[in-house]
């Protein structure tokens, strides 16, 4: 697996800038956490890594491994395995969850190392893991599914996918305590893979059971402060103030 590299970007929506020259790197089965108030850029950061066709790159590139994934369609960073988890999931109708897993997973072996039974188990198996009913596979993706619901599904298609790096944008909000501690033992379980995983969060209270290598702080575009987990720590005591007027 690679290391996730981005080197000066900056970025712009609708006209506008936004991201004001991002350097960051994710090495293999590391996890840094992303923070900052609202607004400072950090959701258009992981739609950035996955190609967004609202959101313009005008400097800077994004890589992982051989791929320059700042040139690349979304569908070809996918391939490539890295895999983002949105911040506000959407419902596809007509669409159940187990058929999307198995198109999806299909896709990514090798033909004559996929095995649908077994495949079909794991999808069972890691629901169960994250308290979901069976029926839920069944149903078209998202649709009529709370907040907390739609955040385990997308930790479900992670787990499940073959991913290599994954960007996952605030799964912590709309989660009680005990789905939050089920979420966050899939997400320790990607990084026992080795999976690179980039948290984006507003809450400390994620980390009590996922271990961080780096937290940075984001602020108007720009990270303006790294450190280690006794970051996340301070900022819920503190708030972002001390850092931002620095």
């Amino acid at each position: 697996m690679s290391t996730l590299t981005i080197k000066n970007l900056h970025v712009s929506l609708a006209g506008k800038a936004i991201l004001n020259g991002i350097d960051l790197a994710v090495p293999k089965g590391a996890t840094c956490v992303l923070m900052g108030p609202n607004g400072s850029g950090k959701s258009t950061l992981g739609n950035t890594i996955l190609a967004h066709p609202a959101i313009t790159i005008t400097k800077g590139k994004i890589t992982f491994g051989k791929h320059t994934l700042s040139k690349m369609k979304t569908d070809e960073i996918a391939r490539a395995g890295v895999l983002l988890a949105l911040q506000h999931p959407q419902a596809v109708s007509g669409v159940s969850v187990t058929n999307l897993l198995t198109i999806a997973a299909r896709k990514f072996a090798q033909p004559k190392s996929f095995k649908m039974p077994h495949f079909r188990q794991n999808i069972k198996d890691t629901a169960k893991a994250l308290h979901m009913p069976d029926e839920f596979l069944t149903r078209s993706i998202n649709e009529g599914f709370s907040g907390g619901e739609k955040k385990k599904m997308e930790i479900l298609q992670l787990a499940l996918l073959p991913a290599k790096c994954v960007i996952i944008d605030e799964i912590d909000s709309g989660l009680d305590i005990d789905a939050l501690k089920l979420v966050a033992k899939q997400i320790s379980k990607l990084r026992a893979r080795g999976v690179s995983v980039l948290l984006i969060t507003h809450y400390n209270r994620i980390l009590r059971w996922i271990e961080a290598d780096r937290v940075h702080i984001m602020h108007k575009g720009k990270i303006i402060k790294t450190g280690t987990s006794a970051l996340a720590k301070d900022i819920e005591k503190n708030g972002y103030s001390a850092y931002i007027n620095a």
